[in-house]
């Protein structure tokens, strides 16, 4: 007769029957993660694994979570690596995972994949915080290993380009589990060494190579800097975090430095351009002012004291003139009108009637007009057109 097994003794029985089963270790399952939950105070992630048809528990720990390169999420195909064992609480058996790898692509291109979504998501790439680069610095600070090939490069094409500036070096380590720290505090210290632009990066490599500046802390470091940085990682073909974060990319450290300074000769060049372009811009500009000049000259003799008296004597002579004309005109109108007058009045004189036999009489110069004014022994004169004589009136 069987014996009778509590609850718990049967689900331990069975999770003893399953640790036995060493072919339900180290297994590998391929599925899709759905309701996953990262517990964020002991950091255990949960979920559930399942395909078309069926689906399983699956449970991974803080220990092995946290060394994971990306961070999971529901509707992801994965292929887990784990146990199966029973969580004797509740009865069922359940994955217990150590490990987990995307299923069709890299575990380090999702975790890059995802923390670019993640800073983007949060601005550190908007051109908005991008910070100009001058055009005429004179302090280049370059964060890169010190004696490699990208240091060599951007030295060489700096001296060359632009040999007045002063390139200062920030030796750091590039690659390797120092990496990330070693460069972000040679940034940090270039930051504060009064730079006025600062190149950041290293030769080409594999994807491993540069993966220590797709770092998060890397890319927060360049963007939180007050000076320009000027990313310059691998080759033109590679692409990390610090060159979306950095205030302008650079295909190679090479190409950094012919972005950090200007180039010298083909200053010396537009200055020479500049030169004649502002020579001849003068030349023009004294040739319109010596015209406006002249134009001015002539026009300002019009209002100077000769002129105005050599005009006002020519005014004074035409109006004398012409007050001469006038004068005469008016005298000859005045002589002729006279003359017209004195004929008329020497028509009329008395003497003309005189001249024909008439006289006047006069007593005491008093004109007489009628014979009744006169008495007898009256002494009148009698004045005649030639002479005058006396007479006394008689009877």
């Amino acid at each position: 007769m069987s014996s009778i097994l509590t609850v718990s003794q049967l689900n331990r029985y069975m999770s003893f029957k399953l640790k036995e089963d060493s072919k339900l270790r180290g297994l590998l399952v391929k599925g899709e993660i759905s309701g996953f939950t990262h517990h964020m105070r002991t950091g255990h992630f949960y979920f559930t694994l399942k395909d078309g048809q069926s689906s399983v528990k699956a449970v991974m720990f803080s220990s092995y979570a946290s060394a994971l390169k990306f961070m999971p999420q529901s509707g992801m195909n994965v292929i887990v690596m784990g146990s199966l064992q029973v969580f004797e609480r509740d009865g069922v058996y359940q994955l217990y995972v150590t490990d987990i790898q995307p299923d069709g692509i890299g575990a380090q291109y999702l975790a890059f994949e995802q923390l670019k979504e993640k800073l983007a998501a949060e601005g550190l790439f908007d051109p908005i915080y991008k910070k100009p680069v001058p055009k005429f610095p004179e302090r280049v600070g370059i964060v890169t290993a010190k004696g490699g090939a990208a240091l060599r490069d951007i030295l060489n094409i700096l001296g060359r380009r632009y040999p007045i500036c002063e390139a200062v070096i920030f030796p750091c380590v590039v690659q390797g589990e120092y990496a990330v720290d070693s460069v972000c505090e040679a940034l940090e210290f270039a930051d504060k060494s009064g730079c006025d632009v600062i190149i950041c990066g290293r030769g080409g490599g594999s994807y491993e190579d540069l993966s220590a500046f797709n770092s998060e802390k890397i890319a927060r470091t360049v963007f939180s800097m007050n000076t320009p940085v000027i990313s310059a990682v691998g080759h033109e073909t590679d692409t990390t975090l610090i060159d979306f974060t950095s205030d302008l990319r650079a295909p190679t450290p090479s190409a950094a430095a012919e972005l950090a300074v200007p180039d010298m000769s083909a200053l010396a060049a537009a200055v020479t351009s500049y030169s004649k372009a502002l020579d001849n811009a003068f030349s023009a500009v004294i040739a319109r002012k010596k015209q406006e000049l002249l134009a001015i000259e002539s026009e300002l003799k019009n209002y100077t004291p000769s002129a105005a008296i050599s005009a006002m004597k020519e005014r004074l002579i035409s109006n004398e003139k012409r007050l001469v004309e006038a004068i005469n005109i008016c005298l000859e109108r005045k002589r002729s009108k006279f003359a017209s007058g004195a004929a008329a009045l020497d028509s009329l004189s008395p003497l003309k009637i005189m001249a024909r036999g008439y006289s006047l009489v006069y007593k005491e110069k008093t004109l007489i007009k009628s014979a009744e004014e006169l008495s007898e022994g009256d002494r009148i004169t009698l004045k005649f057109a030639d002479s005058e004589a006396s007479a006394i009136v008689g009877r």
